[in-house]
């Protein structure tokens, strides 16, 4: 999904831009509900989220 803005993708998923920026920076941990949010908001699993770790 490329073109998209963090706070778009925030918005599309409903959480705030800040959050979801910690969650990628890795200052915030992620619960499976958002895991959730987020996997589905990329149209994918959340399995797919962690492939290749």
């Amino acid at each position: 999904m490329t073109g998209l803005s963090r706070t778009t993708f925030a918005l599309m998923i409903g959480v705030s831009r800040q959050y979801l920026a910690d969650i990628e920076k890795g200052e915030a941990n992620a619960t499976v509900v958002m895991l959730e949010r987020i996997a589905g908001g990329l149209g994918m699993s959340v399995e797919d989220l962690f492939y290749d770790l």
